[in-house]
């Protein structure tokens, strides 16, 4: 009997004392891991490219004294495929919001931990467990925005109140439409007053995009392709990014940018950890560091020029109006669901190429 409960209170203080041990001196694995490199990179190239290599990963490497490659992907599903076959060692992606959806439900993405990316909490609620990663796990962090609305040559059009300034017959033989179904059959689900995560009468949307065409000029495929049409003056009207608007309008090309009263679909770029990630820690640190306020903010201004995700970001009204981040028109915005734009995005790119093929 004694040495039962002589054994019992040995169990106890050992206990006690490894306990107060973890407390004073910590343990290695509830211990703070440390921000350290190499980080690897990736996002799309060109001038975006820059933007993050001058804005971003210079100034991380001269805080942290890390060491950052850095590598390019020229579209979303060329990542996604890079990353389903995991050969590549990838720290921090770039990724559009619907493949940041496709990449979580393929168990692609590692959970960022929030307390680590404290300026996670500076996101305006929009962009906090979005549609395209609901939670309760944060898979990405959103980072700018935009929208796809009107674009339209000063010279030769009127500025257009509503979505429907494109079947407009004074434009005839100057008009194009982006070719993605996924873009311009909720865009004219808008339109006609339905809502674009729940088109309930397609065939009504594919009438009215039919009778679009006979004032089409052609449908465009690259942000290239339609800045030439712009730049020529062959398109005087077309859907169009805001983005590519601004870089005409620094060309001196008279085309301005204008979101219709029905309202515009929006897109995010964010930024994910993939599974494949060697350094968790730094790549947090990563994502921290690029929605710091300085740092965001010089990214969305003298870099890519569309509208930040963080309230952290201070603009002016005329950076504002440039970007088109005003409170008004984010409320206008609607963000298409991707688990509903992938169950139909077959459907939709169908009916598109029967609409371009005259059928």
């Amino acid at each position: 009997m004694n040495k039962e409960v002589f054994g019992g209170k040995s169990i106890l203080l050992i206990v006690g004392l490894v306990c107060a041990a973890l407390i004073l001196w910590g343990s290695p694995a509830l211990a703070e891991e440390k921000i350290e490199g190499p980080l690897h990179v990736e996002s799309w190239g060109g001038s975006y490219a820059e933007a993050v290599k001058s804005y971003i990963i210079e100034p991380f490497k001269k805080k942290y004294g890390i060491e950052v490659t850095h590598g390019f992907f020229g579209n979303n599903p060329e990542q996604l495929a890079k990353l389903q076959a995991g050969k590549s060692a990838i720290d921090v992606s770039f990724l559009s919001q619907n493949f940041v959806f496709r990449a979580k439900e393929a168990d692609l993405l590692l959970p960022i931990r929030v307390e680590n990316v404290p300026n996670y909490q500076k996101l305006f609620d929009t962009f906090k467990n979005p549609s395209y990663d609901p939670g309760p796990q944060v898979f990405c962090i959103s980072y700018f925005w935009g929208d796809t609305a009107i674009a339209w040559n000063t010279k030769y059009a009127k500025k257009p109140i509503s979505w429907d300034a494109l079947w407009d017959p004074r434009y005839k033989g100057h008009v194009a439409l982006y070719n993605d179904g996924a873009q311009a059959i909720p865009q004219t689900a808008i339109l006609l007053g339905q809502d674009p995560n729940n088109i309930t009468d397609l065939d009504v949307v594919m009438a009215k995009l039919r009778e679009l065409k006979p004032n089409l000029l052609k449908f465009w495929s690259s942000g290239a392709e339609l800045t030439s049409l712009f730049a020529t003056g062959e398109v005087w009207i077309a859907d169009f990014w805001r983005g590519r608007v601004n870089n005409l309008k620094k060309d001196g090309q008279p085309v301005e940018y204008t979101q219709p009263k029905e309202g515009s679909i929006g897109w995010v770029d964010t930024i994910v950890i993939p599974k494949g990630a060697k350094h968790r820690r730094a790549a947090e640190a990563f994502l921290d560091f690029a929605l710091s306020k300085e740092v965001h903010t010089l990214f969305v201004t003298k870099g890519i020029t569309y509208a930040p995700c963080s309230s952290l970001v201070e603009l002016t009204p005329e950076q504002s109006d440039l970007l088109g981040a005003s409170p008004e028109l984010r409320d206008k915005v609607v963000f298409i669901d991707p688990g509903y734009q992938l169950k139909n995005s077959g459907k939709w790119n169908t009916l598109m190429n029967e609409l371009m093929a005259g059928k």
